[in-house]
């Protein structure tokens, strides 16, 4: 599995590529970097990544922490903390801009389904979970409402962009 997304660095656009190597190592294109990690998920849903070596040189990135659904990565490099951040185009809705619909971040495996249509939904409430690059992505729709449509099941691959579940926003009373 590839896998490439473009993020924000202090304000410069940056291009991400990892590539699926075999078992837990990934090798991971940051610009014109290149360097192999052994994958480990977290408790948090976030990932820790350990070095490994490549042509007998170890590359010099230590850590990497997902957040908040593929949107935020930090980044530890050489003593330096880099903070990546998925344009706006990308990032999903917790705020009022919202528009309800529940999108895949990244391809992945649907491990749970946690609404059916007609489900009154808060806007924080877990709807899906995918399991993407050994890590668990919880995934709300980002405003109250009624579930529309659900268009995953549990155990299918979807992919990034794609629309798992639509909640109508809730009545104003």
């Amino acid at each position: 599995m590839k896998v490439t997304r473009e993020f924000e660095r202090d304000g410069d656009k940056v291009a991400v590529r990892a590539e699926h190597v075999a078992g837990d190592r990934w090798r991971v294109r940051v610009g014109d970097h290149v360097l192999e990690f052994d994958a480990r998920a977290l408790p948090d849903g976030g990932v820790r990544l350990a070095p490994v070596a490549v042509d007998g040189s170890i590359g010099k990135a230590t850590v990497c922490y997902g957040a908040g659904s593929a949107q935020r990565y930090m980044v530890r490099t050489a003593g330096r903390t880099h903070t990546l951040t998925a344009p706006a185009s990308r990032r999903g809705g917790g705020g009022g801009g919202s528009d309800g619909t529940v999108r895949a971040p990244m391809t992945g495996t649907v491990l749970d389904v946690l609404c059916q249509v007609g489900d009154t939904v808060t806007a924080d409430q877990t709807l899906v979970v995918v399991s993407a690059m050994k890590m668990e992505h919880k995934l709300a729709a980002g405003i109250d409402g009624v579930v529309q449509s659900v268009s995953v099941q549990k155990n299918t691959t979807v992919d990034q962009g794609q629309a798992l579940v639509v909640v109508e926003k809730a009545a104003a009373e």
